[in-house]
């Protein structure tokens, strides 16, 4: 699943779709979704360049791409999806140093950013996979999200 999600992200990247969008559009064409994709790209356009280009300011646009993909595809048990998305926030802090947007861009240049979408959409294929895995089940997942591989 990890694979996939890698090569749809990088694909979607490459049609200079932004870290917020290609990252929640990779995921949740490689996991399968009920939501139209012209939803998707709405919920996720915003968080362009760290929440509306704020840059200096604002959180990366992958990592809260990946946030809203938790929201889409975990129960809805709030406490469990609070507790992935601050798994996730760590993991993107430790392989990136910071969660600014502008602070990543200006420490390694734009040719990072695929790269953290990357790390966002196999950290989350990841805990996704695990939460299956402990359940045992695909219906723990919402009715607009599905895990179907």
């Amino acid at each position: 699943m990890m694979e996939k999600v890698r090569v749809e992200i990088t694909r979607l990247r490459e049609q200079n779709y932004s870290c917020s969008q290609a990252t929640l559009l990779g995921i949740c064409r490689t996991l399968g979704s009920n939501l139209p994709e012209q939803q998707i790209m709405a919920f996720s356009a915003g968080f362009r360049g760290g929440i509306g280009r704020s840059y200096n300011e604002g959180t990366c646009g992958a990592l809260s791409a990946g946030i809203m993909a938790l929201g889409i595809y975990l129960p809805d048990e709030n406490e469990k999806t609070i507790a992935l998305s601050k798994e996730l926030f760590d993991h993107f802090k430790q392989e990136n140093g910071t969660v600014i947007c502008g602070n990543i861009v200006q420490k390694y240049g734009f040719s990072r950013c695929t790269g953290c979408c990357l790390c966002i959409g196999n950290k989350v294929a990841e805990l996704l996979q695990r939460e299956k895995a402990q359940f045992g089940t695909v219906q723990m997942f919402r009715r607009n999200g599905r895990i179907n591989k």
